[in-house]
């Protein structure tokens, strides 16, 4: 997972470097800029992980941009583009992650791009509180405690939130590894956060259903699995 910044005066460059980028399926959203004025715009707007700053540019150069972007985003990771490598000295003060010569080595740059790309996705792993999930080219980090439950579909998991659903080749098996004491197994073919349940009710002889707080989506629960949900609910 990934915001990626590509700022370069000179548009052919800026163009091949996004183009290579967008083939990363680890990069979420690229942005491109024509110089550091508008590189530091962007990163008021949006939360930039990695930035690819050309030294040289008119208005505003990358050294002076990295400086600015720094004190909006202080997370956000530098990779200088520039011809001349004295500019470098300068440069320390931002602590950039590493530098590219012009003219760009497309090998080089996409190795750099990749391992910060795995980094930032190792980093939210870190965190107890999200999960990370690839879906097609993007990958997701989503908040635990916004997820509703977790349903089999096919031969994919769909995850539930209160506005969104995300699709993984996860088995549910093991999503439930990754999820911690607040989801419990309701179905052969759900897992439930049962902090976000409102309502269980019961619908026949061998089944029930799960109502969520602030919604409208219902989750299945077969009749083996109500005492192990009545005896999480009260131990949770």
């Amino acid at each position: 997972m990934g915001d990626i910044l590509i700022c370069d005066d000179h548009k052919p460059t800026r163009e091949m470097l996004k183009k290579v980028a967008s083939k990363n399926p680890f990069a979420s959203k690229i942005f491109t800029a024509e110089d550091g004025v508008q590189a530091v715009e962007i990163a008021k707007q949006e939360r930039l992980n990695i930035a690819f700053l050309d030294i040289d540019m008119p208005n505003l150069n990358g050294i002076d941009a990295a400086k600015l972007i720094s004190k909006v985003s202080s997370e956000t990771r530098f990779v200088f583009v520039t011809a001349h490598m004295e500019y470098a000295i300068d440069s320390f003060s931002v602590h950039p992650y590493d530098y590219l010569l012009k003219p760009i080595d497309i090998q080089k740059f996409s190795e750099v791009l990749n391992t910060l790309l795995v980094s930032e996705i190792e980093s939210e792993k870190k965190r107890d509180d999200v999960i990370t999930i690839k879906e097609k080219h993007t990958i997701h980090v989503i908040n635990k405690a916004n997820i509703l439950y977790i349903e089999k579909e096919d031969r994919v998991s769909i995850i539930h939130t209160g506005n969104n659903h995300f699709t993984s080749k996860k088995t549910l098996a093991e999503l439930e590894k990754m999820l911690g004491k607040s989801f419990i197994r309701t179905h052969k073919s759900f897992i439930v956060n049962k902090d976000n349940i409102s309502k269980i009710m019961l619908v026949g002889n061998l089944s029930y259903e799960i109502k969520f707080k602030g919604s409208k989506k219902i989750a299945a629960m077969s009749r083996h699995k109500y005492d192990d949900l009545i005896k999480g609910l009260s131990t949770g």
